[in-house]
């Protein structure tokens, strides 16, 4: 295989590690071409191991790009959520346990080295002598750090994780108690400790603060749904899966500018993160793909159908006036 055949073969795990590490499609991006440049630049018998060589380049890009942009995700204006990418991503053979929105937000936590050793292990599963010329560390602190890490996020495999239909069938039920309008119908599908996140980058209003339980969720679920915005007649209303989650994503005039993600377990839905920054939406700017390669698929089809959308994302043209008509009903002003 010629050395462009060998870095394509490569390219997910290179975009993979990137994207963990900084939470950015951009950045990852960015970090692949980097990383091409720097393999293209260097000599074959310099390279025992084409995957340790980019993976140990991508790593330390990122840790480059954490370092240039810790004072300004300090100032950034309320809660900074990882840019969300659509499960079917350019990945290597994702982990979805690791590219959850959840996690994703609470390797903030970390270090930019602790994050980097728990990444290279938990989502790839590399060993220690590689993570160790990776981060620049000796193997046994490198088994501290993940140790570390872990204490830290108090992280553990979950045992149990519901079926796709399962979780589907959930934010159906929800989306449906939702357009009631009533908080108290709300309730028996959130956990009790659920948290809401929003992400508006100060660029859009959006909360500055986390909303915490279940009650105070509801009612800004409800709030924020009356939203004047949320119910002009131009707005596409899509289901996808995003980072291993059930979404609902809106697109104003072919652009998408609101994400809404669920995070769920057998027992209701956990957390739920909101992203209004349109900086943050590059991985959904290509409607027209999206729609092609079936990764989105129309919000109404979805409620009308879901068990149909889970086999077939594809609305028959005998359901478009049904579709419009649950259009309207989801858009109009209560």
């Amino acid at each position: 295989m010629d050395r462009l055949g060998q870095f394509l073969e490569l390219r997910p795990l290179v975009f993979g590690i990137a994207y963990r590490m900084t939470g950015s499609v951009s950045d990852a991006e960015d970090i692949v071409q980097e990383s091409f440049l720097r393999w293209e630049n260097t000599k074959d018998e310099t390279i025992h191991s084409p995957k340790a060589f980019l993976s140990t380049i991508a790593t330390r890009l990122s840790l480059d790009t954490l370092r240039k942009a810790k004072n300004k995700r300090e100032t950034y204006i309320g809660p900074w959520l990882p840019e969300p990418i659509p499960t079917t991503w350019d990945t290597e053979e994702p982990d979805m346990e690791t590219l959850d929105l959840a996690l994703l937000h609470l390797l903030e936590k970390l270090n930019p080295i602790e994050r980097a050793v728990f990444i290279l292990r938990e989502s790839f599963d590399m060993d220690y002598k590689l993570i160790s010329e990776a981060v620049g560390k000796s193997q046994d602190n490198c088994r501290q750090l993940l140790k570390r890490a872990k204490d830290s996020l108090k992280f553990g495999r979950k045992k149990f994780s519901p079926d796709k239909e399962t979780k589907r069938k959930l934010l159906h039920n929800f989306l449906l108690a939702s357009s009631k309008g009533q908080p108290e119908l709300l309730l028996p599908f959130l956990k009790e400790e659920i948290v809401v996140w929003s992400d508006g980058g100060g660029k859009v209003h959006a909360a500055r603060i986390p909303i915490f339980g279940r009650e105070r969720a509801a009612s800004f679920l409800i709030r924020t749904a009356k939203n004047p915005y949320l119910k002009e007649s131009d707005l596409e209303l899509y289901f996808t899966e995003c980072n291993g989650a059930e979404s609902v994503l809106v697109y104003k005039k072919d652009k998408p500018v609101y994400l809404r993600s669920f995070i769920m377990d057998e027992n209701g839905i956990d957390s739920i993160f909101t992203v209004l920054n349109e900086d943050k939406m590059k991985a959904f700017e290509n409607k027209r793909e999206l729609l092609e390669r079936k990764i989105i698929f129309p919000l109404e089809f979805f409620l009308l159908f879901p068990k149909s959308s889970l086999q077939n994302p594809v609305p028959p043209v005998w359901t478009k006036p049904l579709l419009k008509i649950v259009h309207w009903a989801i858009l109009r002003k209560k």
